[in-house]
């Protein structure tokens, strides 16, 4: 891996070798953020939830779908008990102190029952996204913050666990910044994946683990062929103002900007096992 220079930063949560990793590959991993009794409390509280809204019951898998999203916080003690301490201070030690709007939820929770089962094995070529469907893209914008996937069940491999494109938070920082007047969804997608993609990992860990991932990471839902129902939520960590890529005033830059830095003065990535894809 090149390794590209950060600015000095005070190093606490996460240490230098994750946020290298989260500078680079678009992702890191605070592993245990909250634990597994904490996770399975707050799973009970999303299967009563899509029992509430679809009628799917833990007890009858005939009820199950190939999947199913949630696409709201759920604001009960035993889902807010998972957003630790520990985890707040890994986002804010990316986001910049006092940066982060500091809304300590999860939401948006897509629950994989049997995803791509009746597929073979692989890399989906289709679904890839970078969240935000809900604002213009800007290399500067200040509404995902993180794309945040705390893990609620265990996802062992082949478990359906969400794939990540490392490095494609790379591209796409190249693509908006030659684009400042900002671009649909859509329209970001059909650039970003004009090209191959590559670099695949599978998100695989243990109920409780937290990916803190690039607002610009471009990934999808990975197949299911193995395991109980894959539970995570994907959570906005909305920043209190749009990024600044050019601190004149000399305040520090947050680690998020020094990536986005990053990307646009350094070489575009270069991708294994390069594969085309869409959304």
């Amino acid at each position: 891996m090149v390794r590209r220079p950060l600015a000095a930063v005070l190093v606490t949560m996460l240490g230098r070798a994750r946020i290298e990793s989260f500078v680079e590959r678009g992702l890191c991993v605070l592993p245990g953020a909250f634990t597994a009794r904490q996770a399975a409390a707050a799973r009970d509280r999303v299967w009563r939830r899509m029992a509430e809204k679809a009628g799917i019951l833990r007890d009858d898998p005939a009820t199950w779908p190939p999947g199913y999203d949630i696409e709201e916080r759920l604001h009960t003690p035993e889902v807010l008990a998972c957003f630790t301490g520990q985890v707040a201070a890994a986002v804010e030690e990316l986001l910049g102190p006092g940066r982060w709007r500091g809304e300590r939820s999860w939401g948006f929770w897509p629950v994989n029952f049997a995803h791509g089962a009746d597929r073979p094995y692989g890399v989906p070529p289709y679904g890839w996204h970078v969240d935000g469907n809900w604002f213009r893209h800007t290399i500067d914008a200040p509404r995902q913050g993180l794309l945040l996937i705390g893990l609620f069940s265990d996802i062992e491999p082949r478990g359906g666990g969400t794939i990540v494109s490392e490095g494609s938070h790379r591209r796409a920082a190249r693509v908006l910044a030659a684009r400042p007047e900002g671009m649909t969804h859509l329209e970001l997608f059909d650039a970003v994946l004009a090209e191959p993609i590559g670099n695949f990992r599978e998100i695989t860990g243990s109920a409780g683990d937290v990916v803190l991932g690039h607002p610009l990471l471009f990934h999808t839902r990975g197949y299911k062929h193995t395991g109980p129902p894959r539970f995570i939520s994907n959570t906005e960590t909305g920043l209190r103002e749009p990024l600044r890529l050019d601190r004149a005033d000399g305040s520090p830059y947050s680690i998020l900007e020094q990536s986005i830095r990053a990307a646009l003065s350094g070489p575009p990535p270069v991708f294994t096992d390069p594969l085309h894809c869409r959304f």
